[in-house]
């Protein structure tokens, strides 16, 4: 029963992961009109920073969210990460 559960939970985790990587690439396809909004792009890049400190500060901080809310809660975040990481290597080159 453990290993079943276990299985699920690492689909699941994989799934939030993938959807918070979707989530980054797609940023850099609608950055196009998110320059046309904003006069910098520095304002952007704060408001992205000032959401993920935001989602840290919850995350560590929240008695009440349950540990596998949280873990998905990472997922997603670190999945957006490596879609920017990746989305900047494709600027790059």
């Amino acid at each position: 029963m453990f290993l079943i559960k276990q299985k699920n939970y690492l689909f699941l985790t994989f799934c939030y992961f993938s959807f918070g990587f979707l989530i980054g690439n797609l940023f850099g396809t609608f950055l196009v009109f998110l320059r046309n909004q904003f006069l910098w792009d520095g304002i952007v890049l704060l408001i992205i920073l000032i959401l993920f400190e935001i989602l840290n500060f919850l995350i560590a901080n929240t008695r009440f969210i349950s540990q596998f809310f949280k873990k998905i809660l990472k997922s997603v975040q670190i999945g957006i990460l490596l879609g920017f990481f990746i989305d900047a290597f494709k600027v790059g080159s």
